[in-house]
């Protein structure tokens, strides 16, 4: 990491591990997750259909605490190249470094860590579990976004497991 405060970008499929490295990494308050903030606005971390306008708050309070010079996780799969580029632009206009955090989980550990996540509650048409193939699909992107993280404008890329 940095020495002083930045924009660490979590990039990695579900099931990963993203959320259990920044929990041990950083204060709650440093972490803007996508997930928690789909429960925000829906009532429900899992509900899909909210990530549109969760997505509209996670980039408004990754601003603002940029905007204040502070070290902001974002806890989101961010495995595609548009939806890191708005992160970075936000870091840009705010002077902030920018880092890709690569949560390097085998595909795998991953399908195995979603198959044991509980599917929708009575009532709900989204669980905790991803389908099998989102996760290839994440865990894909993932991998081909090793090769472009740097040119992206990323000024530290970590890999980590």
């Amino acid at each position: 990491m940095t020495a002083g405060p930045e924009l660490v970008v979590l990039v990695g499929p579900a099931g990963a591990g993203k959320s259990t490295w920044a929990a041990a990494r950083y204060r709650t308050s440093q972490v803007v997750s996508l997930g928690a903030l789909r429960e925000v606005v829906a009532d429900d971390e899992n509900d899909q259909d909210a990530t549109a306008d969760a997505v509209a708050l996670l980039l408004a309070i990754v601003d603002a605490r940029l905007s204040r010079q502070l070290t902001t996780v974002v806890d989101a799969t961010n495995g595609v190249a548009a939806e890191r580029a708005e992160l970075l632009a936000i870091a840009a206009r705010h002077q902030m470094p920018a880092i890709a955090v690569v949560i390097d989980t085998t595909l795998d550990r991953c399908l195995d860590r979603q198959r044991q996540r509980p599917g929708p509650l009575p009532g709900r048409r989204w669980g905790r579990a991803v389908p099998d193939s989102v996760v290839r699909n994440q865990h894909q992107r993932t991998v081909a976004s090793l090769d472009t993280l740097t040119a992206e404008g990323f000024v530290q890329v970590r890999r980590v497991d």
